[in-house]
């Protein structure tokens, strides 16, 4: 019997994941659901967050910008997002010096599409350095 959902991860760009998992971990709009087969079929908007899956008992983690997610009544996960970015080795002092850059920009720059920009990557950098901080304590 099997007991997989299909995660399906698409970005503006690319698919980005086409999978059978366990389960599946979304940082939605009213907070962070797992979905596992056979859960009510459901549309959810996505938040910037950390979305985890796990394959055969393998927890794996991902960034995620904000999107939807898309559980389907044939146990189909479809979740898109503006993009979304693989956890990697991360360095708390490489994390901790692109911060520090970003806050400095952010600090001197007038320019508002900068400013945004910058924005989005100090979120991406916090959420990296929470996955490091998690990763050590595990």
């Amino acid at each position: 019997m099997n007991n997989k959902l299909k995660l399906i991860i698409v970005s503006q760009e690319e698919k980005l994941l086409d999978q059978e998992v366990d389960s599946v971990t979304l940082p939605t709009a009213d907070g962070l659901i797992t979905i596992l087969k056979d859960h009510q079929p459901l549309i959810s908007k996505l938040n910037f967050g950390e979305l985890t899956y796990k394959v055969d008992g393998e927890k794996h983690e991902m960034l995620v910008t904000q999107g939807f997610v898309n559980k389907k009544p044939d146990n189909h996960v479809l979740v898109v997002v503006d993009s979304a970015f693989s956890a990697r080795e991360l360095n708390d002092e490489k994390i901790k010096a692109a911060i520090a850059k970003a806050k400095e920009a952010y600090r001197i720059s007038k320019d508002k599409q900068e400013l945004l920009m910058i924005e989005s990557s100090l979120k991406q950098l916090f959420w990296e350095l929470q996955i490091a901080n998690k990763k050590k304590k595990a």
